[in-house]
């Protein structure tokens, strides 16, 4: 059985160039606990941690413009690094009219590894980044499936 985090964020947010997106708050879960007692995702509003091996199919859409004429970016980031591939962009002519869907598909691979002698999740800390100019996301949409695992 398929476990499944969905996020949403109807609110206007203005974010800087670097900043992060906020992801809203759940608006679908099913979820169980992890052979750690945790559960196997947690989220905090800006970020999603998976707490569970496996892989997980993560589906973001944004809607937004920029504050600015520029390029418009979202990119997925995991434990604060960016993941190559896992952007999307759109070019803005004219700041604050254009609406632009910008749209991020990706699988993540949580691991077990051993630390001194007993085994562990290594979980990691999903969040999505505004990496270019100012911009005013309308809508965000951040989905989470566990596919394998």
């Amino acid at each position: 059985m398929a476990l499944i985090l969905g996020l949403k964020n109807t609110t206007s947010q203005t974010v800087l160039a670097n900043g992060l997106i906020n992801l809203g708050s759940a608006y679908r879960r099913y979820c169980r606990r992890t052979t750690n007692g945790l559960p196997t995702f947690a989220s905090n509003g800006t970020s999603v941690t998976l707490n569970g091996s496996g892989i997980y199919h993560i589906t973001t859409t944004l809607v937004g413009t920029g504050t600015a004429a520029g390029v418009l970016t979202a990119q997925l980031y995991e434990n604060g690094v960016a993941i190559p591939g896992a952007i999307s962009s759109s070019t803005i002519t004219t700041a604050n009219t254009e609406l632009r869907t910008l749209v991020i598909d990706y699988y993540i691979k949580v691991d077990s590894e051993c630390v001194l002698g007993n085994w562990t999740v290594a979980p990691k800390t999903l969040t999505l980044v505004n990496t270019d100019a100012g911009a005013t996301y309308t809508n965000v949409l951040f989905n989470v499936d566990k596919v394998v695992g």
